[in-house]
C-alpha cells in the first residue's frame, strides 16, 4: 500500500482505496457497498461541518450582542445599526444552517432504517 495522488482532484489517497474520499473518483471496480459507505461518510462529514457552522454563527451572534452592549454603554443609550445588522444576519444564518442540519439528519435516519446495512456502513452513520 502506498500513497498516490488522485487522478481527478490531485489529493493524496491510498493506492488501495476504491473511491477517493475527497472527490468520489472511482478507481477500478467499485462495489455498491463501497459507494454506500462513501455516501455515508460524506453525509457524516456534512453533519459535522454543519454543526461547526452552527457554533460559528452562534459565536458571531454573541459577538454582535457584545458589540451592542459595548456601544450602548451597558444598555444606557441607543447604539448604531451595526450590532443589529450583525445579530440579524447571524440569526438568519443560524436558521438556514439548522434547516440544512435537520435535512441531513433526516437523510441519515432514512439510511439507518434500511434493513440490510453492513457493519462498516453502520459505523459510518
Amino acid at each position: 500500500m502506498s500513497i498516490v495522488a488522485c487522478p481527478e482532484c490531485g489529493k493524496k489517497i491510498s493506492s488501495q482505496a476504491p473511491i477517493c474520499r475527497y472527490c468520489g473518483f472511482e478507481s477500478g471496480d467499485v462495489s455498491d457497498e463501497d459507494r454506500s459507505i462513501y455516501r455515508a461518510r460524506r453525509l457524516r462529514d456534512r453533519i459535522y461541518r454543519l454543526n461547526m457552522a452552527s457554533y460559528l454563527v452562534i459565536t458571531v451572534f454573541l459577538a454582535g450582542f457584545g458589540w451592542y452592549w459595548w456601544a450602548s454603554a451597558g444598555f444606557s443609550r441607543m447604539p448604531g445599526a451595526g450590532p443589529f445588522v450583525v445579530m440579524g444576519i447571524a440569526a438568519v444564518a443560524y436558521l438556514v444552517v439548522r434547516g440544512l442540519l435537520f435535512q441531513a439528519r433526516h437523510q441519515r435516519k432514512a439510511l439507518r432504517q434500511q434493513q440490510e446495512l453492513s457493519n462498516e456502513l453502520r459505523r459510518n452513520l
